[in-house]
């Protein structure tokens, strides 16, 4: 299910929107506060604590923590309940018109305030403390409360946040000066793309969407997707099915002594479907390429251009430090081009190769290291930003890989969640390469790169069950990409 997500500009015209349409903002903290408390009752459920402790702020955030401390009070009366405030509400503020403060005057008896160096024992932990707005680096007793919540013993904790972690940057997923590490994090009426972005994934936990009956009124316009629960998509494979009607890839082949980023994107190709391969390589690397891969076939740089008819995609890029040949041999080409690795650093010295390009259905799928070299771009540039300016024409697609994967087109970006710890090592960006020219002449550009993205990830959730996080092996990915077709 694709699911509505944006920055802090979407996610405040989402909770305006609301209003608009007649629900007050009293209503929408209550409702985002029953969001936090069914999952708190799913992790008391779980596990037994000595104690809840909410640490606020005094915006809104802190007002879904007031409120929640009543549900709470009302809905599990035997649970002890602490209020932790890192911030004070000035004279002004103390109105009506302030569901923070309201919330606030609305505190049960029971609930005891209490300094957090007084905690001890099993405890959950709510973080309430601060949400969408936050621009600058967090200081004083909210920085204080955050290294507190941070520290506490692993073993003795779970940490829930509201919205977005204290100290992340919504949008961009930054750290600003130090964020709550949650367990759980349960963000309002839309996903914040810094969830999944920068050090969102890390600080996060798991990621939830709270409701907070804004869902029935007219949806912001935002260009941001999640793909929230990912499915393989998979097509029936008919009776009469064969080879040159699964597609025919071309890789082209670079250093012979990167052969094996060729080899991986060809098995990874074929275990999802495709039927034939060929690697195209310089003719005095033949030899000694010959029958590394069986059922791989082999043809030299000179001869692409004959054969160029018979490919419905090619690879290129993985284990190429130079284009060995005339670019211009593509001109024609109407297939698919999935352009990885070493594309990145030929690019921008090579304008005939973006030119060619320029027309031609792509899928770009460069990870961190790449995209920073290929716009040039600082240090400390935030990842999102580089997703958004890299330069894209109405017929391609960027792939953009890390621990959450960001799919753009020049109209929207579809974000697939990080689920795959054992994807983290060389080669396995070589397979979804693979898995891309397979699931575009399936499912088309954009919509097969995503689910190429979502294949790839299964694989390696598959490859984590079956063996471990740490189960670094190639030929082990490519079987778990083949499973992921049942």
């Amino acid at each position: 299910m694709r699911v509505a997500a944006g920055k802090t500009v979407d996610s405040r015209a989402f909770d305006k929107s609301a209003m608009e349409a007649g629900i007050p903002s009293l209503i929408l903290m209550e409702n985002a506060a029953f969001s936090v408390f069914e999952e708190v009752k799913k992790v008391v459920s779980s596990r037994k604590f000595d104690k809840i402790v909410v640490f606020s702020g005094n915006g809104g955030n802190g007002g879904d923590g007031f409120a929640l401390l009543r549900l709470l009070s009302d809905r599990m009366p035997e649970m002890p309940l602490f209020l932790v405030e890192t911030a004070e509400f000035k004279e002004e503020n103390k109105v009506p018109e302030n569901s923070a403060w309201m919330n606030r005057c609305m505190l049960p008896q029971k609930v005891q305030l209490i300094d957090f160096k007084d905690i001890s024992g099993d405890v959950l932990f709510v973080d309430a403390m601060l949400g969408t707005g936050l621009r600058s680096e967090i200081s004083g007793k909210i920085k204080d409360a955050v290294e507190f919540i941070n520290s506490y013993l692993p073993t003795k904790k779970f940490v829930v946040s509201i919205d977005v972690p204290t100290g992340l940057d919504c949008d961009t997923g930054a750290v600003l000066g130090d964020a709550v590490k949650a367990d759980l994090t349960v963000t309002m009426g839309i996903y914040k793309t810094g969830l999944f972005a920068g050090s969102g994934s890390d600080r996060a936990g798991k990621i939830v969407l709270g409701h907070i009956s804004a869902t029935q009124t007219e949806k912001p316009e935002t260009s941001y997707f999640v793909e929230e629960n990912p499915q393989v998509v998979n097509v029936k494979v008919p009776l009469d099915s064969f080879k040159n009607r699964n597609g025919h890839l071309l890789v082209i082949g670079g250093d012979v002594e990167k052969l094996g980023a060729s080899i991986i994107s060809a098995k990874s190709f074929m275990a999802c479907g495709g039927g034939l391969v060929t690697a195209a390589f310089k003719k005095e690397f033949l030899p000694s390429i010959a029958g590394r891969m069986p059922g791989l076939m082999l043809i030299e740089n000179e001869k692409i251009a004959e054969e160029l008819h018979k490919f419905s995609a090619v690879v290129i890029g993985p284990g190429l430090s130079e284009i060995p040949f005339d670019f211009a041999v593509f001109k024609n080409f109407e297939g698919t081009f999935v352009v990885d690795a070493g594309m990145f650093d030929i690019m921008p010295e090579n304008k005939k190769v973006v030119e060619i390009l320029k027309d031609k259905k792509v899928v770009f799928t460069p990870h961190q290291g790449e995209i920073r070299r290929f716009l040039k771009a600082g240090k400390d540039e935030p990842w999102i930003s580089l997703v958004e300016r890299f330069p894209l024409e109405k017929n391609h697609v960027l792939v953009a890989k890390s621990h959450a994967t960001f799919v753009r087109n020049t109209e929207k970006t579809v974000i697939v969640p990080a689920g795959a710890r054992a994807l983290a090592f060389g080669g396995s960006g070589d397979a979804l390469t693979g898995i891309i020219a397979r699931e575009t002449t399936m499912h088309g550009l954009f919509e097969g790169a995503v689910n190429a993205v979502i294949r790839h990830r299964a694989a390696g959730i598959e490859l984590e069950k079956r063996c471990s996080a740490t189960m670094h092996d190639i030929e082990k990915l490519v079987e778990m990409i083949g499973l992921t077709g049942k």
